[in-house]
């Protein structure tokens, strides 16, 4: 045999050996559970109090395949929870599900190559590693978990979420404490699958976040140089967003994972392209500072404070102001909410004061408690934590699992020492527990006012009408539990009890949330059109134009463009419970 013969045969060995390896896959190890831990190799899984609680390392495919092994007991069950609360998979008749697959191709073609442009190699490898561990090393395509990690790119939702961080003079011991709600009703759904993540990456710093299961990116999280980082929705302008950039979550995960000090966070989110627009709170316990990062794709501005700081939906810096998109997500209330605590609070904020804070439902005596209105605890908080990251601590609320009404916030709080897992890689002690919200007096009915909030938002009108009742009966005038009756009973063609509960909601001097009042004289409007008095509806639906709402200017919004619709020809409620023209 000639020496090119014998060459070619070395090389096509070499070549089926590196093909036959690269076929074959990483190493998926066996679950292996030793005294109440299930471990994954060098990762593990433990409940806390029924809080699942994760620890990954080696290299970013390893950490994918742990996360995928040990974030839920059952991948296919999570997949259709992602896919029930797609558009897509809830579309009805050929013309819309062909309206959602050219949708979807679209999507296919133009945005995923766009974000992959922008991709770290690391955060690819990570997510092919969770796609094995989750199918059992069957499946490697990503495309389904990377556009998961984009969805909030995508879509998305009000109202959504609350933050503030509070140090020196402000807090009890100087520390830094950060308080964090993530609202977002589309996700309520995956509520009871959060885990706590700790990682122990190769490449960066270690950190901790809270996050679902095949979420690569991050919404919230901390690292062992104490940085902590969470995200905000803040509505931008069309002009101030793309989609040819880096998700947002996969950015908040590199700065988290690379950003050693808040100059180096601020460096890696002012050089990321960006997407949407957002509110980020960035706090350094070493420093001793805590910011909001207001961005959109083409801009940024950071804004400071002495000792507290805070953010919920809308921009607060004047320049950024100028290419906020309206539309109503209650931040002004809430706002104005933090501006109360930090002064009631002031000089006394430590963990157990900073979880109140994040369950708060307005001061006593005030017009928007008695009218149940969403406070810094909203009817869509999916999660609720507090971090203390001077410490390594970080507290969470333990979500019940009881199908779709979370009230994380109000739940049992566990704390976990994130240091000393850190430290070790092993599991440690709870550092402690806070005691969940007691569903007794105002919070009783609170709940009550909560669950019917998501039954209406489900279409489920006769549940939701028949919590509200039990409500009023005891707070007779309340604001939201009216304003649910009288649209929930439109809903159920009661149009005579619908007349009684707006009678009682209209006939007041002051609304605590005025887009209530919007929506109140919107509904009534609807009312009159269905029984055919067109005068009368038209007479309610321009007093609703004319109501002065904070977070939406009076030419926008969807009951705004309803209202006007309504002034051109009369209005009806379709077979989907959607509001059209006749």
């Amino acid at each position: 045999m000639g020496k090119f013969s014998l060459c070619f045969l070395l090389i096509i060995s070499l070549l089926l050996i590196m093909s036959s390896s690269f076929l074959a896959g990483p190493e998926i190890p066996e679950l292996e559970e030793r005294d109440g831990v299930l471990w994954a190799g060098d990762g593990w899984m433990l409940e806390y109090e029924g809080l699942r609680v994760t620890y990954f390392t080696g290299t970013p495919e390893e950490m994918g395949i742990q996360h995928g092994l040990l974030a839920t007991d059952d991948a296919e069950e999570l997949r259709d929870t992602f896919r029930a609360m797609d558009p897509a998979h809830q579309a009805e008749g050929f013309g819309e599900r062909l309206g959602w697959f050219f949708k979807n191709l679209y999507a296919r073609l133009q945005f995923y190559p766009a974000f992959l442009r922008h991709t770290p190699q690391e955060y690819l490898d990570e997510m092919r590693g969770f796609v094995l561990g989750a199918s059992g090393g069957t499946d490697r395509n990503i495309y389904e978990v990377y556009m998961g990690n984009a969805s909030q790119d995508l879509q998305l939702a009000a109202p959504g979420c609350s933050s503030f961080a509070a140090w020196g003079d402000a807090s009890i011991d100087g520390d830094m404490y950060v308080g964090r709600n993530l609202d977002h009703g589309a996700m309520i759904d995956l509520a009871h699958y959060q885990f706590v993540g700790f990682y122990n990456p190769q490449e960066g710093y270690p950190f901790v976040v809270h996050n679902y299961p095949s979420m690569i990116g991050i919404m919230s999280g901390m690292n062992d140089q104490g940085i902590v980082i969470a995200s905000n929705y803040s509505v931008v302008k069309a002009q101030e967003m793309t989609l040819d950039g880096l998700p947002y979550m996969l950015m908040l995960r590199k700065a988290l994972q690379y950003g050693g000090s808040l100059e180096e966070v601020l460096k890696i989110i002012t050089e990321t392209p960006r997407t949407i627009g957002l509110n980020l709170m960035v706090a350094d316990a070493a420093l001793g500072k805590a910011v909001i990062v207001e961005a959109s794709a083409n801009r940024l501005q950071v804004r400071e404070a002495d000792n507290f700081i805070f953010s919920s939906n809308q921009f607060r810096h004047p320049h950024m102001q100028e290419f906020q998109a309206p539309g109503w997500l209650a931040s002004a209330m809430r706002d104005q909410r933090f501006q109360e605590l930090a002064e009631e609070f002031h000089g006394l904020i430590d963990v157990p004061v900073s979880r109140d804070i994040m369950r708060d439902k307005y001061a006593e005596g005030s017009l928007a408690r008695a009218g149940f209105v969403g406070g810094i605890n909203t009817e869509v908080c999916l999660a609720s934590m507090v971090f203390a990251p001077g410490r390594g601590e970080i507290w969470l609320g333990v979500v019940e699992d009881n199908g779709w009404s979370p009230y994380p916030a109000d739940a049992l709080f566990v704390g976990l020492d994130a240091k000393k897992i850190w430290e070790t890689g092993k599991p440690q002690p709870l550092l402690g527990t806070l005691p969940p919200t007691p569903r007794e007096g105002y919070e009783k009915y609170w709940f009550k006012v909560r669950d019917a909030k998501m039954h209406y938002q489900r279409g489920e009108n006769k549940e939701a009408l028949a919590l509200v009742e039990k409500v009023l009966a005891e707070y007779p005038k309340a604001e939201s539990p009216l304003l649910i009756a009288g649209r929930s009973s439109i809903r159920l063609g009661q149009y005579e009890e619908a007349e009684e509960y707006f009678n009682r909601l209209l006939d007041r001097e002051e609304f605590a949330e005025p887009f209530n009042e919007v929506r109140a004289l919107f509904w009534d409007g609807l009312r009159k059109d269905l029984k055919g008095d067109r005068q009368e509806a038209r007479r309610l639906y321009e007093l609703s134009l004319e109501v002065f709402v904070p977070d939406m200017p009076e030419e926008v919004g969807g009951f705004r463009d309803l209202a006007r619709a309504g002034l051109e020809q009369p209005l009806t409620i379709g077979e989907d419970g959607g509001i059209r023209p006749k």
